[in-house]
Protein backbone atom coordinates (compact mmCIF):
# COMPACT_ATOMS: atom_id res chain seq x y z
CA UNK A 1 0.00 0.00 0.00
CA UNK A 2 1.45 3.35 -1.05
CA UNK A 3 1.16 6.38 1.14
CA UNK A 4 0.90 9.58 -0.74
CA UNK A 5 2.35 12.77 0.61
CA UNK A 6 -0.26 15.13 1.99
CA UNK A 7 -0.83 18.14 -0.19
CA UNK A 8 0.77 21.25 1.18
CA UNK A 9 -1.92 23.84 1.48
CA UNK A 10 -1.02 27.31 0.38
CA UNK A 11 -2.77 29.63 2.72
CA UNK A 12 -4.59 32.38 0.92
CA UNK A 13 -4.44 35.84 2.40
CA UNK A 14 -7.85 37.36 3.06
CA UNK A 15 -8.17 41.11 2.58
CA UNK A 16 -10.20 43.05 5.15
CA UNK A 17 -10.70 46.77 5.69
CA UNK A 18 -11.48 48.40 9.03
CA UNK A 19 -12.77 51.98 8.92
CA UNK A 20 -11.90 53.87 12.11
CA UNK A 21 -12.29 57.32 10.50
CA UNK A 22 -15.26 58.38 12.64
CA UNK A 23 -14.01 56.73 15.82
CA UNK A 24 -12.74 59.11 18.41
CA UNK A 25 -13.79 61.56 21.03
CA UNK A 26 -15.15 64.97 20.21
CA UNK A 27 -14.53 67.30 23.14
CA UNK A 28 -17.52 67.29 25.50
CA UNK A 29 -19.23 64.37 23.76
CA UNK A 30 -19.13 60.64 24.25
CA UNK A 31 -17.80 58.79 21.20
CA UNK A 32 -20.28 56.70 19.29
CA UNK A 33 -20.04 53.05 20.36
CA UNK A 34 -17.67 51.20 18.07
CA UNK A 35 -19.01 48.14 16.37
CA UNK A 36 -16.74 45.21 17.06
CA UNK A 37 -14.36 44.46 14.21
CA UNK A 38 -14.81 40.92 12.85
CA UNK A 39 -11.82 39.05 11.39
CA UNK A 40 -11.38 35.41 10.37
CA UNK A 41 -8.90 33.03 11.98
CA UNK A 42 -6.65 33.16 8.90
CA UNK A 43 -3.84 35.15 7.31
CA UNK A 44 -5.30 38.61 6.87
CA UNK A 45 -4.12 41.61 4.85
CA UNK A 46 -5.67 44.26 7.10
CA UNK A 47 -6.17 47.77 5.78
CA UNK A 48 -7.07 50.27 8.48
CA UNK A 49 -8.49 53.70 7.73
CA UNK A 50 -7.11 55.48 10.77
CA UNK A 51 -9.21 57.84 12.92
CA UNK A 52 -9.56 61.47 11.92
CA UNK A 53 -6.48 63.59 12.80
CA UNK A 54 -4.15 60.55 12.88
CA UNK A 55 -0.51 61.35 12.18
CA UNK A 56 1.47 60.16 9.19
CA UNK A 57 4.24 57.70 10.02
CA UNK A 58 5.07 54.21 11.17
CA UNK A 59 2.38 52.24 13.02
CA UNK A 60 2.48 49.03 15.00
CA UNK A 61 -0.78 47.13 14.55
CA UNK A 62 -1.44 44.26 16.96
CA UNK A 63 -4.18 41.83 17.94
CA UNK A 64 -4.08 41.36 21.71
CA UNK A 65 -6.06 39.41 24.28
CA UNK A 66 -6.60 42.48 26.49
CA UNK A 67 -6.31 46.27 26.61
CA UNK A 68 -3.05 46.23 28.54
CA UNK A 69 -1.27 45.13 25.37
CA UNK A 70 -0.27 41.72 26.73
CA UNK A 71 -1.15 38.45 25.07
CA UNK A 72 -0.17 39.54 21.56
CA UNK A 73 -1.63 37.12 19.03
CA UNK A 74 -0.24 38.80 15.90
CA UNK A 75 1.40 42.08 15.00
CA UNK A 76 2.86 43.96 12.09
CA UNK A 77 4.31 47.37 11.29
CA UNK A 78 3.75 49.63 8.31
CA UNK A 79 3.98 53.26 7.31
CA UNK A 80 0.69 55.00 6.77
CA UNK A 81 -0.17 56.57 3.42
CA UNK A 82 -2.58 59.36 2.60
CA UNK A 83 -5.52 58.14 0.48
CA UNK A 84 -8.41 60.46 -0.25
CA UNK A 85 -7.46 62.74 2.64
CA UNK A 86 -7.35 59.87 5.15
CA UNK A 87 -4.36 58.11 6.73
CA UNK A 88 -4.40 54.41 5.83
CA UNK A 89 -2.11 51.63 7.05
CA UNK A 90 -1.95 48.05 5.71
CA UNK A 91 -0.36 45.10 7.50
CA UNK A 92 -0.44 41.34 7.16
CA UNK A 93 -1.46 39.51 10.33
CA UNK A 94 -1.36 35.74 10.78
CA UNK A 95 -4.47 34.94 12.83
CA UNK A 96 -4.64 31.32 11.64
CA UNK A 97 -3.78 29.96 15.10
CA UNK A 98 -6.17 32.22 17.01
CA UNK A 99 -9.16 30.70 18.75
CA UNK A 100 -12.57 32.24 18.07
CA UNK A 101 -13.47 34.89 20.62
CA UNK A 102 -13.00 38.45 21.85
CA UNK A 103 -9.73 40.31 21.31
CA UNK A 104 -8.54 43.87 20.80
CA UNK A 105 -7.11 45.57 17.73
CA UNK A 106 -4.36 47.98 18.83
CA UNK A 107 -2.71 50.76 16.83
CA UNK A 108 0.41 52.53 18.10
CA UNK A 109 2.12 55.44 16.32
CA UNK A 110 5.93 55.47 16.38
CA UNK A 111 6.17 59.01 17.78
CA UNK A 112 3.72 59.21 20.66
CA UNK A 113 3.69 55.49 21.59
CA UNK A 114 0.07 55.80 22.74
CA UNK A 115 -1.83 52.61 21.95
CA UNK A 116 -5.47 52.81 20.91
CA UNK A 117 -7.57 49.68 21.42
CA UNK A 118 -10.69 48.66 19.49
CA UNK A 119 -12.91 45.63 20.21
CA UNK A 120 -12.27 42.73 17.85
CA UNK A 121 -13.94 39.37 17.30
CA UNK A 122 -12.15 36.48 15.65
CA UNK A 123 -14.37 33.79 14.19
Amino acid sequence: MRHSQPAIATTAVISKTVNLWDVGTVRGQQPAPLQSVLLPAARVRLTIILPRFSQTGQYLVAVTRNQSGTGVVAEGTATSVLKGGKEVVSVELNLAGAKAGAYFLATTHEQNQAAYYYPLQIR
